[in-house]
């Protein structure tokens, strides 16, 4: 729950929601503002459903919000019913509404698709007696038919977005061939120019044509060679390895009976089922009880150095204990009694022995499995090295006698390469001393033109050569030019017209098969349009089925209510009924006499007359108390006034006593004296 809430926040915080959130704030969200952003999600999806649910009636939220997630095929929980996630949405219920943000959040991409390809897929529902109609009928099988056209043309725009190209790359490899075309097209009208005035040129068309044949087909044939050669390779690699393997097998099998071949095959299947019947259990026990003891540390909370401690001595406190328990069940069994006890001890034994064994049998499973990999993975690196597999026998003797030659070889070449290196150091020596006679001889000629008054002759000279030297070069090389282009000319002629010859059979076999695939492409489109539109029906009748389904369940469960409110109604009339047989039975059977089973209608009676016998005394009663209410309401004032009377008295005199008066008494009167 809270990396789901996590996740929501983690969303609505960033665009283009922007909120501002945290888990506390929003797992506090009352249910209207849950529901508010419920809908501004669903406006992210479908801007139809930006609305403010203040301004909007609770029965239409939730009719538009439950319609919108039945257009996105929204699946509540197995565990959830219709009638209570509906009341859940209802209520703004955080149980509810938290897994379909969630769900909105993580597939908005695709959701928004969804509802975009709602507004025009999902069709309007229209009553049969109105589809009568054939105005009506014939509006709808249109608006069907737009339906399948939206399809294909929707279809064709996700596979051009989903190619891979765009208008502008599409439009740049079009000038880009555009430009290469025209390139092509001056290089060819250029060597045309130039072969017109060749003679012969169509004899030497055909011989270069039939030259670039010959090396095409030399070349394929070489390829031939090589494929053929490396399959013979493959072939004789894999003869010796089922050799080996062949010659590996008859030295185990030599010795070998049948008897030891079971009793082999017995001790195998022995150790097998040792294996996984007892020592695998075992150890899958031991995991699991490993993880359910981490599990169960990993939930509860981190222990502090105190807490390690003390459950350290409450280990050695139990360990003591039941060290202590087994000293007791020693000393109160004797084990010399015991007779199975050595028996025990055996099997113990035994017992260890088999699961060390087993052990030991798996290290060197796990080791001979580890060898193998290195063995094959040095094999490998052989192969990579070397270009095949270890060599035998008579190949290994004439690789041997092969490697001697080479040796011999090398020797021979050391030796002339010795002799070639000293002989270029004399070489060297001797350029170096015609350099310095070069060069003196230079400084001498200079000299000798700078008296003869013709200085920088000889260096002219040597230009004019020079310049002559690179003319030559450069019309040799024009007329290999033009040599190389004549014969590429014609090596394009010759494949051109090669590449036609191959290409017609296969051109031929092409149109029925282009044929076959249009005419299967274009029953694939139309199954797959009956497929979709069977789809797209199927969807709605079932979507129309769910809805019907949901309805009949609404209205059974208002029939069981209403049929369990006339029961209990039919009991209590009954109750009712019985309770007025009972009546009518005691009405007319009962005699005067009889008190002792007395009717409803007679008790009934008599507490009528109770309660009219003490009406009556009430109102006698309220009767007197009418009569007497003048003379006590006298009373009462006369009291009043008197009380007041005594009140202004004992006001008088207790003003008498703050003046410092004295009062006298006498014969019932009061005198003040100053």
């Amino acid at each position: 729950m809270s990396e789901q809430l996590k996740y929501i926040v983690n969303k609505l915080n960033r665009s283009p929601f922007n909120k501002n959130f945290n888990l506390i704030s929003f797992d506090a969200l009352s249910p209207e503002q849950l529901i508010q952003i419920l809908t501004d999600v669903l406006a992210e999806v479908d801007p139809n459903n930006k609305v403010d649910i203040h301004e909007e009636d609770p029965e239409q939220t939730t009719v538009r919000i439950l319609e919108m997630l039945r257009v996105l095929k929204f699946k509540p929980g197995p565990e959830i019913s219709a009638a209570v996630f509906r009341h859940g949405l209802i209520q703004g219920d955080k149980h509810i509404v938290h897994p379909i943000l969630e769900w909105l959040l993580k597939n908005m991409d695709d959701l928004k698709v969804r509802a975009y390809l709602a507004q025009y897929l999902v069709k309007v529902e229209v009553p049969i007696e109105i589809l009568s109609d054939t105005d009506v009928s014939a509006l709808y099988e249109q608006y069907e038919k737009l339906i399948e056209d939206f399809k294909v043309v929707h279809k064709g725009s996700e596979m051009l977005r989903n190619s891979g190209y765009s208008t502008s790359e599409l439009r740049s490899d079009i000038d880009t061939m555009e430009r290469e075309k025209d390139i092509v097209v001056k290089r060819i009208e250029r060597m045309q120019q130039k072969i017109e005035n060749i003679h012969n040129k169509e004899v030497m068309l055909e011989a270069a044509h039939a030259l670039r044949l010959e090396r095409e087909r030399e070349k394929s044939l070489v390829n031939q060679k090589q494929e053929q050669q490396m399959s013979l390779n493959h072939t004789e690699q894999r003869v010796q390895r089922l050799q080996q393997q062949l010659k590996e097998i008859r030295q185990a099998a030599i010795g070998a009976t049948p008897e030891g071949l079971l009793q082999r095959l017995e001790e195998e299947t022995n150790v097998n089922t040792y294996i996984v019947k007892q020592k695998l259990p075992k150890e899958i026990d031991a995991r699991h009880k490993e993880v359910e003891i981490l599990q169960f540390i990993l939930s509860e909370p981190a222990m502090s150095r105190g807490d390690l401690d003390a459950l350290n001595s409450k280990i050695q406190a139990v360990n003591n204990e039941v060290n202590q328990l087994v000293e007791r069940h020693l000393a109160a069994n004797n084990p010399t009694d015991d007779k199975l006890a050595p028996f025990r001890q055996q099997a113990a034994i035994i017992a260890r022995k088999k699961e060390t064994t087993a052990e030991q049998l798996t290290e060197l499973k796990n080791k001979m499995a580890a060898i193998e990999e290195e063995l094959q993975e040095k094999k490998n690196q052989l192969k990579d090295f070397a270009g095949e597999t270890v060599l035998r026998g008579e190949e290994f003797k004439r690789y041997v006698t092969k490697l001697r030659g080479r040796s011999s070889l090398y020797k021979r070449n050391r030796t002339e390469l010795s002799a070639l290196k000293a002989e270029a150091g004399v070489l060297t020596r001797t350029t170096e001393i015609l350099r310095a006679r070069d060069e003196a001889i230079l400084r001498g000629l200079a000299m000798e033109e700078a008296q003869r008054g013709v200085s920088g002759f000889r260096v002219a000279e040597e230009r004019m050569e020079q310049v002559s030297g690179e003319k030559a070069n450069i019309d040799q090389k024009k007329g290999q030019t033009l040599e190389e282009m004549s014969s590429l000319v014609l090596e394009l002629t010759q494949r051109i017209a090669t590449k036609k010859a191959q290409l017609a059979p296969i051109i031929k076999e092409l149109r029925p098969l282009r044929e076959k695939c249009q005419e299967l492409t274009a029953e694939y489109e139309q199954k797959k349009r009956v497929y979709d539109t069977t789809a797209a029906g199927l969807d709605s009748t079932a979507a129309k089925l769910e809805q019907e389904v949901q309805n009949l369940k609404e209205e059974i469960r208002t029939s069981e209510s209403k049929y369990h409110l006339l029961q209990a109604e039919s009991v209590i009339s009954q109750v009712k009924l019985d309770q007025l047989a009972e009546e009518m039975r005691f009405y007319v059977g009962s005699t005067a006499g009889s008190e002792k089973t007395k009717s409803l209608r007679d008790q009934l009676t008599k507490k009528i007359n109770e309660q009219e016998k003490l009406s009556r005394q009430l109102k006698e009663e309220q009767h007197i108390v009418k009569d007497n209410q003048a003379n006590r309401s006298q009373q009462m004032k006369l009291w009043t006034d008197l009380k007041k009377l005594l009140e202004c008295k004992k006001h008088c005199l207790e003003e008498a006593r703050q003046y410092s008066g004295t009062v006298h008494k006498e014969k019932g009167a009061e005198t003040l004296v100053l």
